[in-house]
This record gives C-alpha cells, sequence and structure tokens, in this order.
C-alpha cells in the first residue's frame, strides 16, 4: 500500500512490472551510423555511401592481416565518433575510419555496451563478440595512441542478420536480444 497523495488515504497503487535498468535506458541507447568505411586492406579505411553487411563483413572490405583482423567472430568493427572528439581534445587529431572501424557511430554510448548485445543497423543485426584489441599499427597516427585508447578502443561484431546499411541509419539497441556469456 501507498499513500494516494491526491486524496491523503491510503490505496493499493497498480503494479508496474519492474524495468530493467538497461530497459529504462533504452532511449539512450540508440544512434546513427555516422560513416560506413572499407579499405582493400589496412588503415586507413574510407567512407562509402552504403554496402550490403554478410557473415563475412562488410561488402568491399579487407583486411591484411587475416589472422588478427577479420572472420566470422570479427567480421565488422565499431567506433564512435565520440572517441574520435575525446582523442581530438587529447591531442591526436584524426578522421572517422583512421582507426580501421567499418563502422563510425555517433549517439550511443559504445562504452556502456557489454558483449552479446545486438545492434541493429540498418537491415543488419550484429552481435557484439569482443572489445577491440588495439593493433600496435594504430601508432602511425600518433606514437602514444595505442596506449592513449586501451579501455574505449571500440568493439568487434559477428553478423546475426545480413542486410543493406547507408550511413544515416539508425543503430539501435535490440534489449532481450542479450546473448549471456557463462
Amino acid at each position: 500500500m501507498d499513500i494516494d497523495v491526491a486524496f491523503g488515504k491510503r490505496t493499493p497503487l497498480p503494479l508496474t512490472p519492474a524495468l530493467s535498468r538497461r530497459e529504462r535506458e533504452k532511449d539512450k541507447m540508440k544512434g546513427t551510423l555516422e560513416q560506413l568505411n572499407i579499405s582493400p586492406g589496412g588503415m586507413p579505411k574510407l567512407p562509402i555511401l552504403g554496402a550490403h553487411v554478410s557473415v563475412d563483413g562488410v561488402s568491399g572490405d579487407w583486411q591484411n592481416n587475416r589472422k588478427y583482423h577479420g572472420g566470422p567472430d570479427r567480421a565488422i568493427c565499431l567506433f564512435s565518433v565520440e572517441l574520435y572528439d575525446e582523442l581530438r581534445r587529447e591531442g591526436v587529431s584524426m578522421e572517422p575510419g583512421s582507426v580501421g572501424e567499418n563502422f563510425s557511430t555517433r549517439g550511443i554510448d559504445l562504452q556502456s555496451l557489454q558483449k552479446g548485445d545486438r545492434l541493429k543497423i540498418g537491415q543488419c543485426v550484429i552481435e557484439l563478440t569482443d572489445i577491440r584489441v588495439p593493433c600496435g599499427n594504430l601508432n602511425k597516427w600518433d606514437p602514444n595512441l595505442l596506449q592513449m585508447i586501451k579501455g574505449r578502443s571500440g568493439w568487434v561484431a559477428k553478423v546475426v542478420e545480413e542486410g543493406n546499411v547507408k550511413p544515416g541509419d539508425e543503430i539501435e539497441l535490440l534489449t532481450g536480444q542479450t546473448k549471456v556469456e557463462r
């Protein structure tokens, strides 16, 4: 029982299902695909106007070192323009695509996501498989960059549902779609 403030008496208030913190913050878990990037191998990846995303990654994209980059569980790499902005404030100025990501995001807090989270981007759905391990080649932009982005290096993901994507597509966290790792 709770007090009904309007009438000053005790009346039962209707029960509402408790929402998880992530469900309450769902609106904060939306963003935009700012830039879609590919390269024939290496960095930077350059912007394109749209592409099909398959289990192999973004059409037209390739990685030089397939032992450490690419593959089914690392088909997509994500990094945010907000992280680029942070680096710029710290003295390292780079454009989206510079660190080798396929999806340059805006508005979704990549650091609050978890392994197993699923994101719908355009017509495709990806599942975050791991925090991106920064590559030593990043230091070509700045000798301290590798150290600077540890702990905020973005994500790699596998493609769960293939589809077309383009800059401007909404990014949405699919609640209830999180795969729990044990």
